[in-house]
Parts: structure tokens; C-alpha cells; sequence
């Protein structure tokens, strides 16, 4: 994508966003429970102040006092390369200036590779950012590309039960995807496409700066951590994001396909919640 096109994206987005607080548009985010009425983009999966995600613009300072508002870390671990060799995804332009809300827009109206022809919406994420964990599948399907939001289908009904197995409400995490649009009859995401989101999906987690990530399938865990290995492999031990810690477990769809990789799940949620706490208490 050439630099040209990379502005015009982005000058698009912004307009977009102008467009939507003249209408009276609003975002609601909440952090630690308080409802904080902020300028962004009123969807019908964010309008309620629990699907909203928190985020401030501010570089972490070790002298600054604690907050709960997530905030932006420079990472000083080496940009990864690409699933299939090569450098990494550039980011997109001028996106460090970009909060969730503008970086959601922005994402709305890419057209970075194919998908735009096929999807009905894009689908950014969801959830509360200022919880600092983060569940990442491998693309929105037929259900989410419909609605916008993630993880809205029977997977995602699964996934929500899940979470609230090891006592976590689906509205006190934020879920993502690799992936930003659904591919066509839910296949694999292509290498083109990947890359073209990889950039999207990095500020987003700088943005949110967990301090756990849960890949969620075979799919997601390569192409996040950058390893053509099983997920038999990759469910192996705790891996780095840069410097954040990452856990691979199964998708929900495969739950459902095969309960009895039931057992093998429970067990990787109850690690997810005990590193998860082991962080935050650090």
C-alpha cells in the first residue's frame, strides 16, 4: 500500500469520525466501574458504557501515579517479522495519534486488501480495556460481520461462558481478532490479509497495554506469535507478545465441534486467570 493511499485512508477516516460527533455521536468508556462520556463512534454494540473500550492518551511514566485507564507503552522488544518471513506490517499513518475511537474509525474505513469488497462491517473489538487482558480470535464470521461486534454466535455464547467459569464477565475483557473483516465462507485468513490488519491490530494493543493475551485456536496463535506450529504445540507453555505474556488455547467453534476438548479448555482458563491475577497483583 503506498503512502498516498495510507493518507487518503486515514484523511477518510477522520472525516468519517467528523462527521459522526457532529451528528451527536458518542462513545461511553468506562474505567474501574465509572461511566465517562467521551467523543467516538455510537454503534449498536457500543452504545451501553460495558462494551466500550477505556483508553487515555499518555506514554507510561514509572513516576506518575497509578491509574486504571490503560495507557500507550513504547515497546523496546524488536518489532516481530511476519508469519512468512520478512519485515513487519508498517503502521498505518499518523495512527500514533489516534485513540480507540479514532483508531476504530480508521479501521472502518480501510481498504487495505480484498475483504472490503465482501464484509457488511467491520469489526473492531470489544469490551472494557482498562481490565488489561485481551482474547484475540482469528476473524469475525457470518454473525459478527453482520453485527459489528465479536464473538456473537454460538461461539461467542460459549466463549461467555467460559469466562464466567473462572469468574470473568465478558464485559471485563476486551475481545478482538486478527482480523478485521470476516473472509469469505469463514475461511483462513490469507497472508495478504493478515499483514494488511497486522499494523491495526499492534496499535490496538498498545492502546490497551495488557497485561495477558489469550489466543484463541491454531489460527490466531500463529499468526500472533509468528509460528507455523500445532496448536498442540503452541498450548505447550506461556509465549511474548513483545513483552506481554500470551496464552494459545481453543477456539470456542472447536469446543463445539468436539467437546471433549472440553476438559483440555477448562484447564487453560484456570492458567489464564491465575497468570492474569499473578500479573495484576505484581
Amino acid at each position: 500500500m503506498t503512502d498516498k493511499t495510507e493518507r487518503e485512508t486515514v484523511v477518510a477516516a477522520r472525516a468519517w469520525l467528523a462527521r459522526r460527533r457532529a451528528a451527536g455521536a458518542a462513545v461511553v468508556y468506562r474505567v474501574a466501574g465509572e461511566e465517562i462520556p467521551a467523543p467516538g463512534i455510537a454503534t449498536a454494540g457500543n452504545e451501553q458504557a460495558g462494551n466500550a473500550p477505556a483508553a487515555r492518551k499518555e506514554t507510561r511514566n514509572a513516576n506518575a501515579p497509578a491509574g486504571n485507564a490503560p495507557c500507550i507503552r513504547r515497546r523496546t522488544a524488536p518489532a516481530q517479522a511476519g508469519l512468512f518471513g520478512g519485515a513487519p506490517a508498517a503502521s498505518p499513518a499518523e495512527d500514533d495519534d489516534m485513540d480507540l475511537g479514532e483508531l476504530e474509525a480508521a479501521v472502518a474505513a480501510c481498504a487495505k486488501c480484498a475483504l472490503r469488497e465482501t464484509r457488511t462491517k467491520t469489526v473492531f473489538g470489544a469490551g472494557n480495556a482498562a481490565r488489561r487482558i485481551v482474547f484475540i480470535g482469528e476473524a469475525p464470521g457470518r454473525d459478527e460481520d453482520l453485527s459489528g461486534e465479536p464473538f456473537v454466535g454460538r461461539a461467542g455464547q460459549l466463549l461467555t461462558k467460559i469466562l464466567a467459569s473462572v469468574g470473568f464477565d465478558r464485559d471485563d475483557v476486551y475481545i478482538t481478532n486478527i482480523l478485521k473483516c470476516r473472509p469469505p465462507n469463514n475461511r483462513d485468513p490469507l497472508e495478504g490479509e493478515v499483514e494488511a490488519c497486522e499494523a491495526w491490530l499492534r496499535r490496538q494493543l498498545e492502546l490497551i497495554d495488557p497485561v495477558l493475551i489469550v489466543a484463541l485456536g491454531r489460527v490466531a496463535g500463529q499468526n500472533l506469535l509468528k509460528r507455523n506450529a500445532s496448536l498442540k504445540v503452541l498450548r505447550g507453555g506461556v509465549h511474548y507478545y513483545d513483552d506481554i505474556r500470551v496464552l494459545v488455547t481453543y477456539h470456542p467453534a472447536a469446543l463445539l465441534r468436539n467437546p471433549n476438548l472440553k476438559r483440555a479448555a477448562w484447564e487453560d482458563i484456570q492458567l489464564v486467570r491465575k497468570l492474569y491475577d499473578e500479573e495484576m497483583a505484581g
